[in-house]
């Protein structure tokens, strides 16, 4: 590819990352569209497929993304979470396995040099090994593989996994992409990119000097890590500060469970609760249980506001509260 080819798909890819972060969809796809099929672009498509629920379109492009390169161990990683969000666990834990295989022996791969900032850790893909055999039926071998991954976990994000063993894997779900997450231009794109621009006087694609794994700014669609909060760091000789909050949600028969800071943003609440169920943003009608035991909706800012507040006045000076919420279709 020509360096002038490369300062018009580097302009590409920026307008498509735009259009994602604008909660456009499909103009995002579009564009990626556009640019040559790589492993990245097609991982991009697949996970704005998969925010808009449709993970059967991004199954597709996560077999392309893997064909074009086999050891691609994140893209395994999304295609055990498409199936089993597809209730595929059969499927989803073969993807887990593959994934698991092309870490190499690793406990973690950092992708931020190549532009997406995520770290796969193999302690996550046992453990989402082990819940696809709980929901198939088969408990023993299950819970022996979140073991394993109980013994090489990395984080503190991790404990969780201590407490779905005790819990038998009951109301968990699996540890996940955030949402929001996209490959960016690798450095190197960047550079020769810069390079080019200078020499030839086209500014059309802004320098930074921001280091390769810093968040973007001005990101309007929330960037949402599910996995669990880290446990609390309450002080003994003070006031003990709400570190985190245990979500119990209802929809229909099906009970769902999750864990939350109570400084997440009412936008990533909303696509962290909309995940679980395989819904698109503002598929799901929502109420919480206020102090007095009656039932209240949550359809915006001051009432995500009331709903943290009411978990902080029940929560008894501890450092972890709850809070239930019934979900139907819009």
């Amino acid at each position: 590819m020509s360096r002038l080819n490369i300062l018009k798909e580097l302009e590409i890819w920026n307008a498509a990352l735009n259009a994602y972060e604008e909660v456009d969809f499909e103009k995002a796809l579009e564009l990626f569209s556009r640019i040559d099929d790589s492993s990245k672009v097609l991982v991009n498509m697949a996970l704005i497929y998969a925010v808009m629920g449709k993970h059967e379109l991004a199954l597709e492009r996560l077999a392309d993304a893997v064909a074009l390169d086999q050891y691609l161990a994140v893209g395994y990683f999304q295609i055990g979470i498409c199936n089993f969000h597809l209730a595929r666990y059969k499927q989803a834990c073969e993807a887990f396995a593959d994934a698991l295989l092309y870490l190499r022996g690793n406990e973690v791969i950092n992708y931020g040099q190549l532009g997406f900032k995520f770290r796969l850790y193999s302690a996550e893909i046992l453990f989402n090994q082990g819940l696809c055999l709980i929901y198939m039926g088969h408990n023993v071998e299950g819970l022996a593989l979140m073991e394993e991954a109980k013994q090489v976990k990395l984080t503190v994000e991790h404990d969780v996994i201590d407490a779905a063993i005790v819990e038998g894997g009951e109301g968990y779900s699996v540890f996940s992409i955030p949402v929001g997450l996209l490959y960016r231009p690798s450095e190197k794109k960047m550079s020769s990119a810069r390079v080019q621009d200078y020499y030839t006087s086209i500014h059309r694609w802004p320098s930074t000097s921001a280091p390769q794994d810093a968040p973007p700014t001005g990101n309007k669609f929330p960037r949402v890590d599910v996995r669990p909060l880290p446990p609390s760091t309450g002080n003994a000789n003070g006031p003990i500060e709400l570190t985190k909050i245990r979500v119990k949600l209802y929809y229909a028969d099906d009970v769902r469970g999750m864990a939350v800071s109570p400084e997440i943003p009412y936008a990533e609440f909303m696509a962290r609760v909309v995940a679980k169920f395989d819904k698109e943003i503002n598929g799901l009608s929502l109420r919480f249980k206020n102090v007095d035991g009656g039932k209240m909706s949550l359809r915006d800012e001051s009432d995500y506001a009331l709903a943290i507040k009411t978990v902080r006045e029940s929560s008894m000076a501890k450092s972890e509260g709850r809070l239930e919420i019934w979900c139907t279709d819009n």
